[in-house]
Protein backbone atom coordinates (compact mmCIF):
# COMPACT_ATOMS: atom_id res chain seq x y z
CA UNK A 1 0.00 0.00 0.00
CA UNK A 2 1.02 3.75 -0.89
CA UNK A 3 1.40 6.66 1.68
CA UNK A 4 -1.90 8.03 3.29
CA UNK A 5 -1.96 11.50 2.76
CA UNK A 6 -4.37 13.16 5.68
CA UNK A 7 -5.07 16.67 6.04
CA UNK A 8 -8.08 17.84 8.96
CA UNK A 9 -10.72 19.00 6.64
CA UNK A 10 -14.68 19.06 7.50
CA UNK A 11 -16.70 15.97 5.83
CA UNK A 12 -19.53 16.99 3.84
CA UNK A 13 -20.66 13.96 1.85
CA UNK A 14 -22.64 11.59 3.78
CA UNK A 15 -22.75 7.90 1.41
CA UNK A 16 -19.71 6.19 1.95
CA UNK A 17 -19.25 4.85 -1.73
CA UNK A 18 -19.80 7.83 -4.02
CA UNK A 19 -18.32 5.96 -7.57
CA UNK A 20 -15.65 4.95 -10.12
CA UNK A 21 -13.74 5.28 -12.67
CA UNK A 22 -11.96 2.44 -14.64
CA UNK A 23 -9.28 2.74 -17.65
CA UNK A 24 -6.41 0.96 -19.01
CA UNK A 25 -2.57 1.86 -20.51
CA UNK A 26 -0.54 0.18 -22.84
CA UNK A 27 2.54 -0.75 -20.41
CA UNK A 28 4.65 -2.79 -22.47
CA UNK A 29 4.50 -4.52 -25.71
CA UNK A 30 6.95 -5.96 -28.43
CA UNK A 31 6.38 -3.96 -31.69
CA UNK A 32 6.77 -6.23 -34.92
CA UNK A 33 10.01 -4.50 -36.15
CA UNK A 34 11.77 -4.49 -32.54
CA UNK A 35 11.24 -8.16 -32.07
CA UNK A 36 14.20 -10.31 -30.71
CA UNK A 37 16.38 -12.38 -32.94
CA UNK A 38 15.78 -15.55 -31.22
CA UNK A 39 12.32 -15.76 -31.05
CA UNK A 40 12.31 -14.96 -35.43
CA UNK A 41 14.96 -18.16 -35.33
CA UNK A 42 13.36 -20.64 -37.68
CA UNK A 43 11.71 -22.69 -36.16
CA UNK A 44 11.23 -20.90 -33.00
CA UNK A 45 7.57 -21.19 -33.99
CA UNK A 46 6.57 -17.26 -33.65
CA UNK A 47 6.59 -14.61 -36.48
CA UNK A 48 6.71 -10.44 -36.38
CA UNK A 49 3.03 -10.82 -36.92
CA UNK A 50 2.08 -13.98 -34.53
CA UNK A 51 -0.75 -13.71 -32.73
CA UNK A 52 0.82 -15.29 -29.91
CA UNK A 53 3.20 -12.73 -29.05
CA UNK A 54 1.32 -10.75 -26.00
CA UNK A 55 0.34 -7.17 -25.30
CA UNK A 56 0.85 -6.00 -21.60
CA UNK A 57 -1.53 -3.25 -20.35
CA UNK A 58 -1.61 -1.65 -16.76
CA UNK A 59 -5.42 -1.79 -15.56
CA UNK A 60 -6.37 0.92 -13.57
CA UNK A 61 -9.54 1.53 -11.25
CA UNK A 62 -10.34 4.87 -8.85
CA UNK A 63 -12.39 4.12 -5.96
CA UNK A 64 -14.43 7.18 -4.48
CA UNK A 65 -15.68 7.44 -0.88
CA UNK A 66 -16.43 9.89 1.43
CA UNK A 67 -13.61 10.72 3.85
CA UNK A 68 -14.79 9.02 6.96
CA UNK A 69 -14.75 5.75 5.00
CA UNK A 70 -12.02 3.30 6.71
CA UNK A 71 -13.00 -0.12 5.30
CA UNK A 72 -10.68 -0.16 1.63
CA UNK A 73 -10.55 -3.72 -0.03
CA UNK A 74 -6.90 -4.83 -0.33
CA UNK A 75 -7.66 -6.08 -3.32
CA UNK A 76 -10.69 -5.84 -6.40
CA UNK A 77 -11.14 -8.48 -8.93
CA UNK A 78 -11.85 -8.23 -12.30
CA UNK A 79 -12.21 -10.43 -15.08
CA UNK A 80 -10.92 -10.47 -19.12
CA UNK A 81 -13.30 -11.76 -21.33
CA UNK A 82 -12.66 -12.62 -25.27
CA UNK A 83 -15.22 -9.91 -26.90
CA UNK A 84 -16.56 -12.08 -29.72
CA UNK A 85 -16.69 -15.20 -28.38
CA UNK A 86 -17.71 -14.60 -25.35
CA UNK A 87 -15.26 -17.00 -23.34
CA UNK A 88 -13.98 -15.65 -19.66
CA UNK A 89 -10.06 -15.63 -20.55
CA UNK A 90 -8.75 -14.95 -16.92
CA UNK A 91 -9.92 -13.67 -13.69
CA UNK A 92 -7.16 -11.36 -11.38
CA UNK A 93 -6.87 -9.10 -8.74
CA UNK A 94 -6.73 -5.47 -8.95
CA UNK A 95 -3.71 -4.29 -5.90
CA UNK A 96 -4.65 -1.27 -3.47
CA UNK A 97 -1.39 1.22 -4.14
CA UNK A 98 -2.22 3.69 -2.55
CA UNK A 99 -5.24 5.76 -0.47
CA UNK A 100 -5.48 9.54 -0.38
CA UNK A 101 -7.72 12.16 1.11
CA UNK A 102 -7.93 15.28 -1.00
CA UNK A 103 -10.33 18.63 -0.30
CA UNK A 104 -11.68 20.20 -3.67
CA UNK A 105 -12.96 23.48 -3.47
CA UNK A 106 -16.73 23.73 -5.32
CA UNK A 107 -16.83 25.76 -8.85
CA UNK A 108 -19.46 27.51 -7.18
CA UNK A 109 -20.00 27.58 -3.05
CA UNK A 110 -23.50 26.60 -1.54
CA UNK A 111 -24.56 28.51 1.32
CA UNK A 112 -23.91 25.95 3.28
CA UNK A 113 -20.53 24.60 2.09
CA UNK A 114 -17.64 25.94 -0.38
CA UNK A 115 -15.46 22.40 -0.26
CA UNK A 116 -16.20 18.73 -0.48
CA UNK A 117 -14.26 16.29 0.90
CA UNK A 118 -12.94 12.55 -1.32
CA UNK A 119 -11.25 9.95 -0.33
CA UNK A 120 -9.52 8.04 -3.28
CA UNK A 121 -8.80 4.04 -3.15
CA UNK A 122 -5.75 3.59 -6.16
CA UNK A 123 -5.92 0.06 -7.69
CA UNK A 124 -4.25 -1.16 -10.46
CA UNK A 125 -3.27 -4.61 -12.15
CA UNK A 126 -1.01 -5.71 -15.20
CA UNK A 127 -2.97 -8.37 -17.67
CA UNK A 128 -1.00 -9.30 -20.74
CA UNK A 129 -3.35 -10.23 -24.11
CA UNK A 130 -2.60 -11.97 -27.56
CA UNK A 131 -3.79 -10.33 -30.39
CA UNK A 132 -7.72 -11.46 -30.96
CA UNK A 133 -9.99 -10.70 -33.72
CA UNK A 134 -13.08 -8.45 -31.61
CA UNK A 135 -10.48 -7.39 -28.94
CA UNK A 136 -11.60 -8.01 -25.06
CA UNK A 137 -14.11 -6.75 -22.67
CA UNK A 138 -12.57 -6.28 -19.08
CA UNK A 139 -15.66 -5.76 -16.03
CA UNK A 140 -15.33 -4.84 -13.05
CA UNK A 141 -17.93 -4.29 -10.43
CA UNK A 142 -19.57 -3.74 -6.83
CA UNK A 143 -22.69 -3.82 -4.33
CA UNK A 144 -24.26 -1.76 -3.65
CA UNK A 145 -26.92 1.33 -3.81
CA UNK A 146 -28.66 2.23 -0.79
CA UNK A 147 -32.12 3.81 -0.08
CA UNK A 148 -30.49 7.07 -0.08
CA UNK A 149 -30.26 7.47 -3.57
CA UNK A 150 -33.28 9.50 -5.10
CA UNK A 151 -33.10 8.81 -8.97
CA UNK A 152 -33.01 5.10 -8.69
CA UNK A 153 -35.72 2.49 -8.41
CA UNK A 154 -34.13 1.42 -4.97
CA UNK A 155 -36.94 -1.75 -4.91
CA UNK A 156 -34.55 -3.51 -7.10
CA UNK A 157 -31.07 -5.05 -5.96
CA UNK A 158 -29.05 -3.16 -8.05
CA UNK A 159 -24.85 -2.09 -7.70
CA UNK A 160 -22.55 -0.97 -10.59
CA UNK A 161 -20.58 -2.86 -13.76
CA UNK A 162 -18.24 -0.97 -15.94
CA UNK A 163 -16.66 -3.05 -18.67
CA UNK A 164 -13.58 -1.65 -20.54
CA UNK A 165 -13.10 -2.69 -24.10
CA UNK A 166 -9.56 -3.42 -25.59
CA UNK A 167 -8.94 -3.17 -28.96
CA UNK A 168 -6.34 -5.78 -30.19
CA UNK A 169 -6.92 -6.35 -33.65
CA UNK A 170 -3.78 -6.15 -35.57
CA UNK A 171 -4.36 -2.92 -36.88
CA UNK A 172 -5.50 -1.13 -33.91
CA UNK A 173 -3.75 -2.90 -30.42
CA UNK A 174 -1.70 -0.34 -29.43
CA UNK A 175 -3.78 1.91 -27.48
CA UNK A 176 -4.33 3.24 -23.91
CA UNK A 177 -7.95 4.54 -22.99
CA UNK A 178 -8.74 8.13 -22.06
CA UNK A 179 -8.19 8.94 -18.53
CA UNK A 180 -9.92 11.47 -16.40
CA UNK A 181 -8.29 14.80 -15.39
CA UNK A 182 -10.18 15.87 -12.55
CA UNK A 183 -12.00 14.37 -9.38
CA UNK A 184 -15.81 14.28 -9.82
CA UNK A 185 -17.78 17.17 -8.33
CA UNK A 186 -20.00 15.33 -5.89
CA UNK A 187 -21.17 18.33 -4.09
CA UNK A 188 -23.69 21.01 -5.47
CA UNK A 189 -26.77 23.14 -4.22
CA UNK A 190 -29.94 24.21 -5.35
CA UNK A 191 -30.39 26.97 -8.11
CA UNK A 192 -26.73 28.10 -8.46
CA UNK A 193 -25.49 27.47 -12.25
CA UNK A 194 -22.42 25.03 -12.13
CA UNK A 195 -19.54 24.55 -14.72
CA UNK A 196 -17.75 21.38 -13.73
CA UNK A 197 -14.53 19.98 -15.08
CA UNK A 198 -14.93 15.99 -16.28
CA UNK A 199 -12.14 16.41 -19.03
CA UNK A 200 -10.09 13.24 -20.21
CA UNK A 201 -6.56 13.17 -21.61
CA UNK A 202 -5.71 10.39 -24.28
CA UNK A 203 -2.27 9.87 -24.29
CA UNK A 204 -2.17 8.58 -27.89
CA UNK A 205 -3.77 11.55 -29.22
CA UNK A 206 -7.79 10.08 -30.46
CA UNK A 207 -10.59 12.01 -30.85
CA UNK A 208 -12.41 12.33 -27.42
CA UNK A 209 -16.05 12.35 -27.69
CA UNK A 210 -17.88 13.00 -24.63
CA UNK A 211 -21.70 12.32 -23.36
CA UNK A 212 -24.01 11.03 -20.88
CA UNK A 213 -24.38 7.01 -19.98
CA UNK A 214 -26.47 4.90 -18.66
CA UNK A 215 -24.66 2.73 -15.63
CA UNK A 216 -24.85 -1.16 -16.04
CA UNK A 217 -26.34 -2.96 -12.61
CA UNK A 218 -24.15 -6.23 -11.93
CA UNK A 219 -26.77 -8.36 -12.99
CA UNK A 220 -25.92 -9.81 -16.50
CA UNK A 221 -28.38 -9.56 -19.46
CA UNK A 222 -28.75 -13.45 -20.65
CA UNK A 223 -27.92 -14.57 -16.99
CA UNK A 224 -25.31 -16.97 -18.93
CA UNK A 225 -21.88 -17.69 -16.41
CA UNK A 226 -23.84 -15.15 -14.04
CA UNK A 227 -21.86 -15.41 -10.13
CA UNK A 228 -24.34 -16.52 -7.53
CA UNK A 229 -25.71 -12.98 -5.59
CA UNK A 230 -28.01 -14.76 -3.56
CA UNK A 231 -26.72 -13.23 -0.18
CA UNK A 232 -27.34 -9.58 -1.94
CA UNK A 233 -30.70 -7.90 -1.80
CA UNK A 234 -32.38 -4.71 -2.77
CA UNK A 235 -31.04 -1.35 -1.44
CA UNK A 236 -28.35 -3.20 0.40
CA UNK A 237 -25.96 -0.59 2.06
CA UNK A 238 -22.29 -2.96 1.59
CA UNK A 239 -19.88 -1.70 -0.72
CA UNK A 240 -18.72 -5.19 -1.50
CA UNK A 241 -16.62 -6.06 -4.39
CA UNK A 242 -18.08 -8.61 -6.83
CA UNK A 243 -16.79 -10.68 -9.94
CA UNK A 244 -19.76 -9.57 -12.57
CA UNK A 245 -18.79 -11.97 -15.04
CA UNK A 246 -19.04 -11.05 -19.03
CA UNK A 247 -20.89 -8.50 -20.55
CA UNK A 248 -23.96 -7.48 -21.71
CA UNK A 249 -25.44 -6.44 -18.40
CA UNK A 250 -28.66 -4.96 -17.72
CA UNK A 251 -29.02 -1.19 -17.27
CA UNK A 252 -29.74 0.46 -14.13
CA UNK A 253 -33.59 1.24 -13.70
CA UNK A 254 -34.19 4.86 -12.69
CA UNK A 255 -37.25 6.03 -10.75
CA UNK A 256 -40.06 7.60 -12.29
CA UNK A 257 -38.99 10.77 -14.11
CA UNK A 258 -35.55 10.05 -14.25
CA UNK A 259 -33.68 8.90 -17.00
CA UNK A 260 -29.65 8.55 -17.96
CA UNK A 261 -30.04 12.33 -19.99
CA UNK A 262 -32.00 13.62 -17.40
CA UNK A 263 -30.22 12.23 -13.70
CA UNK A 264 -31.68 15.05 -12.12
CA UNK A 265 -34.78 14.99 -13.53
CA UNK A 266 -36.43 18.84 -13.79
CA UNK A 267 -32.95 19.81 -13.54
CA UNK A 268 -30.84 21.81 -16.31
CA UNK A 269 -27.77 19.05 -16.69
CA UNK A 270 -25.63 18.03 -20.35
CA UNK A 271 -22.12 17.76 -20.90
CA UNK A 272 -20.29 19.44 -23.78
CA UNK A 273 -19.55 16.75 -26.13
CA UNK A 274 -16.28 18.00 -27.21
CA UNK A 275 -14.71 19.62 -23.96
CA UNK A 276 -16.83 17.64 -20.89
CA UNK A 277 -17.69 20.18 -19.42
CA UNK A 278 -20.88 19.44 -17.75
CA UNK A 279 -23.84 22.14 -17.13
CA UNK A 280 -25.78 22.18 -13.79
CA UNK A 281 -28.39 23.77 -12.47
CA UNK A 282 -30.35 21.75 -9.77
CA UNK A 283 -34.25 22.04 -8.84
CA UNK A 284 -34.01 19.80 -6.11
CA UNK A 285 -32.09 18.63 -2.96
CA UNK A 286 -31.25 14.88 -3.38
CA UNK A 287 -28.46 12.46 -4.26
CA UNK A 288 -28.33 11.52 -7.89
CA UNK A 289 -25.91 8.70 -9.45
CA UNK A 290 -24.63 10.42 -12.65
CA UNK A 291 -22.96 8.41 -15.33
CA UNK A 292 -20.40 10.31 -18.23
CA UNK A 293 -18.67 8.79 -20.49
CA UNK A 294 -15.70 9.79 -22.99
CA UNK A 295 -14.92 7.97 -26.36
CA UNK A 296 -12.12 7.27 -28.16
CA UNK A 297 -11.93 7.53 -31.69
CA UNK A 298 -8.85 6.74 -34.10
CA UNK A 299 -9.54 7.69 -38.04
CA UNK A 300 -13.01 7.29 -37.44
CA UNK A 301 -13.18 3.66 -35.52
CA UNK A 302 -14.41 4.07 -32.14
CA UNK A 303 -11.86 2.35 -29.93
CA UNK A 304 -13.47 2.13 -26.38
CA UNK A 305 -15.12 4.24 -23.95
CA UNK A 306 -13.75 5.60 -20.65
CA UNK A 307 -16.68 5.58 -17.93
CA UNK A 308 -17.05 7.83 -14.42
CA UNK A 309 -20.01 6.65 -12.24
CA UNK A 310 -20.88 9.38 -9.36
CA UNK A 311 -23.01 10.03 -6.56
CA UNK A 312 -24.12 14.23 -6.74
CA UNK A 313 -25.95 14.99 -3.75
CA UNK A 314 -27.40 18.80 -4.04
CA UNK A 315 -27.49 19.94 -0.92
CA UNK A 316 -30.61 21.49 0.85
CA UNK A 317 -30.58 25.04 1.05
CA UNK A 318 -30.54 26.08 5.26
CA UNK A 319 -32.46 29.55 4.34
CA UNK A 320 -35.10 27.51 2.31
CA UNK A 321 -35.50 25.14 4.92
CA UNK A 322 -35.65 27.39 7.78
CA UNK A 323 -38.96 28.96 5.78
CA UNK A 324 -40.19 25.42 5.62
CA UNK A 325 -40.37 25.05 9.35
Amino acid sequence: MGILFCFMIPLNVNAQFIGADFHYALDKTIPNDTLSEAILEPGFGLSANDPNVPVKYKVYLRLYFSCFHEDFHQQQPISVHEHMANIQAATLNLNLDSISIVSDYLTVACASTNEQCLKIGYYSGTVELKNMAGGYDITWGTCCWDYSVTNIDNLQMQGLAMVLHVPTSMSQQFNSSPVFTSLPQVLTCPDKIMNINTSALDKDGDMLVYHLIHPYTFEQEDNKGAVDHSDLFPAQNTYKPLIVGRPPFKKLAYAAGYNANGPLGNSDFSVNRETGSLDVQAVESGRYLVGVGVSEYRNDVLLSETQRIFLMEVLADPIINAYKD
